[in-house]
C-alpha cells in the first residue's frame, strides 16, 4: 500500500507543480475505482490448502462488507455530475470521493475477518471479454468520427467481432477451449449454521494438533532470526535472513499479533466470530465451500483502489485551492462539449493504462523490497567477482569474435533476402495487378508470422535440428531478421518519392530500370542504415542466445557461471559491455553519414 500512496502523491504533486488539470486527475481517479471495484482482485480470500485460497473483487466482496459501495457510488455520481454541475461543485465531489475511497480502504484494513460461501455468476467474463474487446474496437476505429467506407467498415468491425467472440465463448467449443472462464467471477454469501458448526469444531481439532504449537514455533523463529540478522554473515545468507524476516514479520501482521507473541490461542470457539484473525478454516468447513476473508492480505486491487482514491481526492483539491489559467468555456458552447469529450476520453484510456500497468506490476511480481532483501547476494557476488581474471581475456575474445561474426551472418543473409521481399511488401508496387497484390498480402502475412517469433525460440528450434554451435545462432539471426528488415526497407519504399518512378514508368522504362534508377537512390541509403541499427540489435541478442546453447560469448559466461567462476564471468562481462559501446559509437556515426 505503501508503493501505491508514494506513486499517488508523486503523480498529485507533478500535476500541481505542472499546473495541470486537477479536474482531469480527479476523473481519472472516479474512472479507476470503478474499474478496480468490478475486476481487480481486492485481498485474498483462503481455505485450509492452498488451492482453495482466491482473490476476489470489492464487489464480490460487498455484500459481506456493505460500505465498500460507498466509494465506486460515490465515483459514479461524481463522474456523471462533472460534466454537467460547475467546476467547483466538481471539485467538491471528486475531493468527497478520494476521501470515501481511503477512508473506506483503511478501515476494511481493520475491520473483521469474516467467513463467507463463494457463489459463481455464470456469463461475466463471457460477456466482459466481448463488451472490453467493443470499446478498445470503438477508440481505435471509430473515436476519430470517420466517414464513408471507413465509418462503415468500423462499424461492422467493432460490432461484429465482439459478437462472434461471444458467441465462441458461450459456445460447446468455448467450454472447452477456455474451462476456467465459466464460473470464474464469483461472490461472497454468509455462512449456514451447519458451515458454522464445522468452523467450530475443526478449529478445537486443529487447535491441538498443531496450531498452539505454531504459534511458539513462530515466535522462536522471529527471535532466531532477529538474532542472525544482528550477528556477521556471507552476503548470500544474510539475504535468506532478511527473506525469512520479512516472511515472519507478514505472519504476524495478518494475525495482527505483536512479533514475538506468544499468548496461547484460544482452545475453543464459542462462534466463528471468536477465531483469531488471519487463520483459515479447518479442512472440513473448507470442504464445504467456507472460506475467510484475510483483511490485511492486499492484492494489487486493494493499492489499486488506494492509489485512485488519493488521485481522485488531489485532482479535487488542486481543481479546488487553484483556479484554471483560461477561462472555461460558455456552457452549453461547442467548446465546453469538446472539452467535455477530451476529459471523458482521456480519463478512461488513461485509467484502463494505469489498470493494465498495475495488473503488469502483479503479474510479474515485480517488487522493490525482494530486491532490497536479496541486495546482499548481489553485493556478496560483486565482492567473487572481484577483482576480473585477466588470464581468461584470450577465451574471452575468441568468443566475443564468435558472437560478432553470428550477428554479422545473420544480418547480412538476412539483408539479402529482404531486399527483393520488400519490394514485394511495398503496397505501390504491387497495387497494378491481382497477382501483384497477392504477391503483397502473403509477403506481409510471413513478416508478421515471422516478427511474432522470437529469436530465442527460434535458436531452441534450430539448436536441436542442428546442433550446438554458432551455426544455429546465426541461422535464427537470419530467420527473424528478414521479417524484421523486410517491414523496414518496405516502409521506406513506400514512403520514397513517386515522382521519379511515374517518370520513367511514363517513359516506357521496363520495371527492373524502375527500380534501379527510380527506387534505389532514394531508398539505399536509408537500407543501409536500417541494416545497421539491425546488427547493433542483432549483436545484443547474439549474447542471450548462447545461453540455449547456440555459441558465442553468451555460452561462456553461462558455463563460467554455473562452474563459480565469478572473475572469469565478470572479465567477459566487462568486454561485453566496452564491445556494445565501442559497436554503437562506430554504427551510429556511419548512419549519421548515410541519412
Amino acid at each position: 500500500m505503501s508503493t501505491a500512496l508514494l506513486t499517488a502523491l508523486v503523480i498529485v504533486g507533478f500535476v500541481w507543480l505542472s499546473r495541470g488539470s486537477g479536474r482531469r486527475l480527479g476523473l481519472i481517479g472516479t474512472v479507476g475505482m470503478l474499474l478496480t471495484f468490478v475486476a481487480l482482485p481486492f485481498v485474498d480470500v483462503i481455505g485450509a490448502r492452498t488451492d482453495q485460497n482466491i482473490a476476489p473483487t470489492a464487489l464480490a466482496l460487498s455484500a459481506l462488507y456493505p460500505a465498500l459501495w460507498l466509494a465506486p457510488l460515490l465515483a459514479l455520481v461524481t463522474f456523471v455530475a462533472s460534466f454537467h454541475v460547475p467546476e467547483r461543485v466538481s471539485a467538491a465531489l471528486l475531493t468527497l470521493t478520494g476521501v470515501a475511497a481511503v477512508v473506506t480502504a483503511l478501515a476494511f484494513q481493520q475491520g473483521p475477518d469474516r467467513f463467507l460461501t463463494l457463489h459463481a455468476v455464470p456469463g461475466v467474463l463471457e460477456i466482459a471479454f466481448p463488451l472490453g474487446l467493443a470499446a478498445a474496437l470503438y477508440l481505435l476505429l471509430l473515436s476519430t468520427h470517420p466517414t464513408g467506407r471507413a465509418r462503415t467498415t468500423g462499424i461492422a468491425v467493432t460490432v461484429g467481432v465482439p459478437v462472434l467472440l461471444a458467441a465462441l465463448l458461450f459456445s460447446g467449443s468455448g467450454k472447452t477451449l477456455f474451462p476456467q472462464l465459466r464460473g470464474y467471477y464469483q461472490t461472497g454469501g454468509d455462512v449456514n449454521a451447519a458451515q458454522s458448526q464445522l468452523i467450530v469444531k475443526d478449529w478445537a481439532l486443529d487447535i491441538q494438533d498443531y496450531l498452539q504449537a505454531d504459534v511458539a514455533k513462530r515466535a522462536q523463529d522471529w527471535k532466531d532470526t532477529n538474532a542472525k540478522l544482528a550477528a556477521p554473515a556471507a552476503g548470500t545468507d544474510r539475504a535468506k535472513q532478511r527473506k525469512d524476516h520479512y516472511d515472519l514479520l507478514d505472519e504476524f501482521q495478518l494475525q495482527r499479533r505483536t512479533p514475538g507473541d506468544v499468548t496461547p490461542l484460544p482452545a475453543t470457539l464459542q462462534s466463528p466470530a471468536d477465531m483469531p484473525y488471519g487463520f483459515a478454516p479447518g479442512p472440513a468447513a473448507s470442504d464445504a465451500g467456507v472460506r475467510r476473508v484475510i483483511a490485511r492480505a492486499q492484492e494489487y486491487g486493494f493499492q489499486t483502489w488506494m492509489l485512485f482514491g488519493v488521485l481522485a481526492l488531489g485532482g479535487g483539491v488542486i481543481a479546488l485551492t487553484r483556479r484554471r489559467l483560461l477561462a472555461p468555456p460558455e456552457a452549453g458552447s461547442v467548446a465546453a462539449t469538446q472539452e467535455r469529450r477530451a476529459e471523458l476520453s482521456s480519463s478512461v484510456t488513461l485509467a484502463l493504462i494505469v489498470v493494465a500497468v498495475a495488473a503488469g506490476f502483479h503479474s510479474t511480481g515485480f517488487n522493490f523490497r525482494d530486491l532490497w532483501v536479496n541486495w546482499p547476494w548481489i553485493t556478496d557476488f560483486l565482492d567473487r567477482a572481484t577483482p576480473p581474471d585477466a588470464a581468461f581475456l584470450s577465451d574471452v575474445m575468441r568468443e566475443m569474435l564468435i558472437t560478432i561474426n553470428i550477428a554479422l551472418i545473420g544480418t547480412v543473409v538476412a539483408a539479402v533476402f529482404a531486399l527483393p521481399l520488400s519490394l514485394l511488401a511495398a503496397r505501390n508496387l504491387t497495387q497494378n495487378s491481382l497477382l501483384t497484390r497477392s504477391f503483397y498480402f502473403v509477403t506481409r502475412t510471413f513478416f508478421n508470422v515471422d516478427r511474432g517469433v522470437d529469436t530465442l525460440i527460434l535458436a531452441l528450434i534450430l539448436v536441436a535440428a542442428v546442433g550446438l554451435g554458432p551455426f544455429a545462432g546465426a541461422l535464427a539471426m537470419a530467420v527473424h531478421s528478414v521479417a524484421d528488415l523486410g517491414k523496414l526497407y518496405s516502409e521506406a519504399i513506400e514512403n520514397a518519392d513517386q515522382g521519379p518512378i511515374e517518370a520513367l514508368e511514363s517513359a516506357g522504362a521496363p520495371g527492373t530500370s524502375v527500380v534501379r534508377w527510380g527506387l534505389l537512390p532514394q531508398v539505399l541509403p536509408l537500407f543501409l542504415s536500417y541494416t545497421l541499427y539491425r546488427f547493433e540489435i542483432n549483436f545484443r541478442v547474439s549474447i542471450v542466445l548462447g545461453f540455449v546453447g547456440a555459441g558465442g560469448i553468451g555460452f561462456l559466461v553461462n558455463e563460467t557461471m554455473r562452474g563459480g567462476g565469478y572473475p572469469k564471468a565478470m572479465t567477459a562481462i566487462i568486454v561485453i559491455v566496452l564491445v556494445v559501446n565501442i559497436l554503437d559509437f562506430i554504427s551510429a556515426a556511419i548512419r549519421r553519414r548515410l541519412v
